[in-house]
């Protein structure tokens, strides 16, 4: 490749196929195509631009298709097996545009607001700066605003276009402020993953001219098929090898490449960290995880969770998980968004088995929105309102380990939902009622949940797995309640609102 005439292009404003798109590689692996929408960019009509005149829809389909495509030509196969991970049901929170010692002073009032976990951005030498973000205060390096929270959320998101896998020291901080804020977390009980970029390194272009990777080397150590949706390979081959999003793809078979990630988890190991989130887990190969990445981090006492971004292929997440690895629950949040913007409660319900909770919920982590994508109700003109505080009221109590972000940890409602997620939401989930507006499940002879999205109150009377015992509402929404001698019991959930009934005798109130 030509790189003089490719940084001129860059200058010019023409084309060319290492010019990042604009939006953040973080979490923009395995943009699917649901119901016919582009719910993963933001699109509404086909052929419309996504985001400030960069990717199409036409460009996201194709992508979308070579997904269908991997899918298609690997149900025939046996995945590979990597060291089996599973999840753990407490409150977890994803702290993000924060430098590390700002986390470590805040870390107090997590552990107060009972959060036991917390995810981190890549903590590696990377591009982009503070200065480079788009903020309602400056324009960013790459479009004006966020595609889905406009000024709400800055954008992008710093780490993601990693320069050197040995070096942390990064805009967050140094690597003594970062083991510094570990250490503090682990004192205060809440532990702490790191984000960890695989699939790629930063795009050459950046602020202050050309970017170099000095482990690196284009011609030996990257792949050179061009980007996905215009790749000279297809199937798998496209997915795992050709660029997401124009961004550099490095060869995993390579030795020196897989001897730089190894030194790049150990890093990570030996700064404290607790576990590893894997971005862009969807375009590299399983294999690699499998027999690769997931036995190092075993080994080095890191737990794991990728992002395989499709939020219409189960048996797919499902591939990954076998990997060594949980799973983001793209599909579940895809029916999230649905039903607290307008849809039936009934697709949330067990019986419609919307998500990986549904079929695997050991390995499901679970969210309402993250820093690529808005939750129900948010946009750029509106912030969050009652649509995510209903979504999160499900996730802190359905199954499942629930990811907040951008939420208000000081909200006595939102500590209450927590205290229920860490000290009662155990067991299987059971339906116990669900029409379009409500639904009430139980966590088997643990916890009885009830939300309710429309704008009267609902009564109702269901089974349940207790006899003759008395409930207590643990968010104060309801009165107590009494289970009779046939296990059943009547509950009014508010408007608008949620209760989650306990065991009398195990409530804190």
């Amino acid at each position: 490749m030509d790189e003089d005439s490719d940084h001129e292009r860059a200058r010019s404003g023409a084309p060319n196929r290492r010019e990042f798109v604009g939006y953040t590689a973080a979490g923009l692996a395995g943009l699917a195509t649901v119901g016919g929408t582009l719910h993963a960019l933001g699109a509404t009509d086909p052929g419309t631009d996504t985001e400030a005149g960069t990717q199409t829809d036409d460009e996201e389909s194709t992508e979308s298709d070579a997904q269908d495509d991997d899918s298609a030509e690997t149900e025939s196969t046996d995945p590979p097996q990597g060291p089996a991970v599973t999840v753990d049901e407490h409150a977890a929170y994803q702290y993000f545009h924060t430098p590390w010692s700002e986390i470590e002073a805040d870390l107090e009032r997590l552990a107060d607001a009972g959060v036991q976990t917390i995810w981190v951005p890549q903590p590696a030498e990377s591009k982009l700066s503070w200065e480079d973000q788009a903020t309602e205060e400056q324009e960013g390096f790459y479009e004006s605003e966020h595609p889905h929270y406009g000024h709400l959320e800055p954008h992008p998101p710093l780490g993601y276009q990693p320069v050197d896998l040995r070096n942390f020291d990064s805009a967050y901080g140094t690597r003594e402020e970062l083991e510094s804020m570990i250490e503090t977390a682990h004192d205060h009980g809440i532990e702490v993953v790191l984000d960890t970029v695989l699939n790629h390194m930063a795009n050459p272009p950046g602020p202050d001219g050309p970017v170099e990777w000095p482990q690196f080397e284009e011609d030996e150590h990257f792949h050179e098929y061009g980007e996905i949706g215009n790749c000279e390979l297809t199937g798998e081959e496209e997915q795992y090898m050709c660029e997401l999003l124009g961004l550099p793809t490095l060869d995993v078979e390579h030795p020196e490449v897989q001897e730089a990630h190894r030194a790049y988890l150990e890093t990570m190991a030996d700064v404290g960290a607790d576990g590893l989130r894997y971005d862009a887990a969807a375009h590299i190969w399983p294999w690699y995880f499998a027999e690769e990445i997931s036995p190092l981090a075993e080994n080095l006492g890191l737990w794991r969770v990728g992002e395989v971004w499709d939020e219409g292929n189960i048996d797919r997440l499902d591939r990954f998980a076998d990997t060594g690895m949980a799973v983001f629950d793209f599909p579940l949040y895809e029916t999230l968004v649905s039903v607290f913007e307008g849809a039936s409660m009934e697709l949330l319900a067990g019986a419609a088995e919307p998500g990986v909770v549904h079929h695997r919920p050991e390995v499901a982590v679970t969210f309402a929105q993250n820093h690529d994508t808005s939750g129900p109700g948010v946009g750029p003109d509106d912030p969050e309102g009652r649509e995510i505080e209903l979504a999160q009221a499900y996730l802190l109590a359905y199954e499942g380990m629930p990811m907040l972000f951008r939420a208000d940890l000081d909200d006595p409602e939102l500590q209450a939902l927590v205290r229920v997620k860490n000290e009662h939401a155990e067991g299987a989930a059971i339906d116990r009622y669900v029409d379009a507006d409500s639904y009430v499940f139980e966590r088997e002879s643990n916890l009885l949940a009830g939300i309710n999205k429309g704008t009267d109150p609902v009564s109702v009377t269901v089974e349940t797995n207790w006899s003759d015992r008395e409930l207590t509402d643990e968010t104060d929404h309801g009165q107590d309640v009494t289970v009779d001698e046939n296990g059943e019991c009547s509950l009014e959930i508010p408007a608008a609102g949620w209760v989650m009934y306990v065991p009398s005798r195990y409530s804190s109130h």
